[in-house]
């Protein structure tokens, strides 16, 4: 009989073991706590960190938390690049603020249709989708400050409060910034039960565009996992579908995955179908399940990356990628020299890399997001 592989590998897809995220779950379910409980509008939280390393999941655990827990309705909003998002982020507003208006008391039997909310009873959450009245009001005119005493007009008399996440904040503008931390001041004044959390790539953290008041919100790095966290990720998933992974198999691909959560779930997911017709999970089938992976990361992470970049950002790359794989700790001024450059030369090509989110700087040492992206780099002709 087929069993379902438990392992998740695309983008949005909240893994089987949420490993290793422990604090940041913590933090925002006692920013609900503030807000909820204590009746104060809590700092927002904002989520930093390379692409695959499982942002936009947390933001989902957020809305988990928001309905489930509290019965609260969320407003999601992603910045798109030269898009602003002020518009979009004002009409949900409304379509929440409409939302509320028409829950009855106990907020139970509504019907299902678009805006994403929430109903609970007898303490039992769920999420579900609920039909408005009218149409959606788009009012881009109307001042976010406005538009959020819509919402907490409604909410308050059903002791309830609202979520915003927002994704890809690198995008956005300063002006755009500007308005979203004045409207989390307002909100501060008023002591509304109203939670927000950010997130996008580091580059957010850039203090030249970024808010005086986003500043001081409650800051976390989503990185690399640690091995033991790795390791649960890998074995956690396999033994609950009853295919239990092996010790070497799991050593082997916490290795090979380096920690990168969306490589935990390539690996994982090409190593259970390698063991399709085993007992439990193997050395072989890891390492079956790893060339697999590999072709897959080549195919879709590696490729997709490597053609985001200009030709002379892919020299700054394959450049980085020799001197990962001779072993070293390679500092932007390594690579320069690798390059014939002087360091102030080629630091344009590296800032964009880290803006992309295609590196990361560990201390000064310059590394790829994705591991085992330097062989595949090294082993790309360039034209």
């Amino acid at each position: 009989m087929r069993v379902s592989n438990p392992y998740r590998p695309g983008f949005n897809q909240s893994p089987a073991v949420l490993a290793g995220r422990g604090e940041i779950t913590e933090a925002i379910t006692e920013a609900f706590h503030v807000a909820a409980l204590d009746g104060r509008t809590p700092r927002p939280i904002l989520l930093a960190g390379s692409r695959g390393v499982g942002k936009t999941v947390l933001l989902e655990r957020a809305r988990q938390i928001a309905a489930e827990q509290h019965a609260w309705i969320s407003v999601s909003v992603e910045v798109h690049p030269g898009r602003p998002f002020t518009p979009v982020l004002l009409a949900r507003l409304a379509e929440a603020a409409q939302l509320y208006d028409q829950a009855p008391p106990n907020r139970v039997d509504w019907r299902a249709t678009k805006a994403t909310i929430t109903a609970s009873l007898a303490g039992i959450g769920g999420q579900a989708e609920f039909t408005r009245a009218a149409a959606a009001i788009t009012p881009r005119e109307e001042e976010l400050e406005t538009a959020l005493k819509s919402v907490m007009k409604a909410a308050l008399p059903l002791d309830a409060g609202l979520l915003l996440t927002v994704d890809e904040t690198h995008l956005a503008t300063e002006d755009e910034l500007a308005s979203l931390a004045a409207l989390l001041q307002d909100a501060v004044t008023k002591q509304w039960p109203f939670v927000v959390v950010l997130a996008g790539l580091p580059s957010m953290q850039d203090p030249r565009r970024m808010v005086t008041y986003l500043e001081r919100g409650e800051w976390h790095n989503v990185g690399l996992l640690a091995s033991t966290d790795t390791h649960e990720a890998l074995t956690g998933p396999a033994a609950a579908a009853g295919r239990p992974m092996d010790q070497d198999a799991a050593d082997y691909l916490t290795t090979a995955s380096g920690g990168y959560p969306y490589a935990i779930q390539v690996l994982g997911h090409h190593a259970w179908r390698a063991s399709s017709n085993a007992d439990q999970i193997s050395l072989t089938h890891a390492r079956d399940g790893d060339h697999a992976a590999q072709r897959d990361l080549a195919a879709g992470l590696y490729s997709a990356r490597w053609k985001d970049s200009s030709e002379r950002e892919q020299e700054y790359l394959a450049a980085l990628a020799r001197l990962v794989i001779a072993g070293g700790h390679p500092i932007g001024a390594d690579v320069a020299r690798t390059l014939g450059q002087r360091p102030s030369a080629v630091t344009y090509l590296r800032a964009r890399l880290l803006q992309k989110g295609t590196i990361y700087t560990e201390g000064r040492a310059l590394r790829f997001a994705v591991p085992g992206m330097a062989a595949w780099i090294d082993s790309q002709p360039l034209d």
